[in-house]
């Protein structure tokens, strides 16, 4: 659509980020495979004891439909990467506008479970870790940069062609290991050369 209106989108990583799932604090849920996650997110898993914790309806909150985290989210873990799947998110999802409103719902309902951007991850809640195939993983910069974390992507700036002149210059202070820092800050994951 871009190309048909005379722009030619040109791709940049600009940095890396984490999706991780949350819940509350005090659900003893701790760790749970891609494929729960993704039955609790359709709304084939709905109770806490189907995985190891108490007898307590599951809470699903996601962010709304238009949100790039939601689109990932519903591609990556409630599709389980399968390009054929059809899988939605239960109707029963609350949708929430904001990555801080995930955070604050999770933190004062026990029975919730969301997923936010690491950069968003406060200690009011807890993250739990999931299963890669071969051990439990939680996200953080190193399982991020080593691909054991199975819900993590590259964030991306988008320009009209290879960028030029000033907004070349803009782009290569975005990715030089100064701007980096201020990345890290916010809590994503620096870009790495060679992404």
């Amino acid at each position: 659509e871009a190309k048909a209106n005379g722009i030619d989108p040109y791709e940049i990583v600009v940095a890396n980020d984490a999706i991780a799932v949350i819940v509350n604090p005090n659900n003893p849920v701790d760790k749970l495979t891609m494929e729960q996650v993704s039955q609790i997110y359709q709304g084939i898993i709905t109770n806490w004891k189907e995985v190891g914790g108490e007898d307590r309806p599951i809470v699903c909150l996601s962010r709304e439909t238009n949100s790039g985290t939601h689109i990932y989210f519903l591609e990556t873990v409630v599709r389980m990467g399968d390009s054929n799947s059809d899988a939605l998110f239960s109707e029963e999802t609350l949708l929430l506008p904001s990555s801080e409103g995930i955070i604050a719902e999770v933190r004062d309902n026990v029975n919730a479970i969301g997923y936010d951007g690491l950069g968003y991850i406060t200690n009011e809640v807890k993250v739990v870790a999931l299963n890669n195939g071969a051990g439990y993983i939680v996200p953080s910069a190193e399982t991020v940069n080593n691909k054991s974390y199975p819900i993590a992507r590259q964030l991306y700036m988008y320009t009209n062609g290879e960028p030029k002149g000033a907004i070349k210059n803009y782009i290569d202070w975005i990715r030089s290991s100064e701007a980096q820092q201020y990345v890290l800050a916010l809590g994503f994951i620096p870009y790495h050369q060679g992404e």
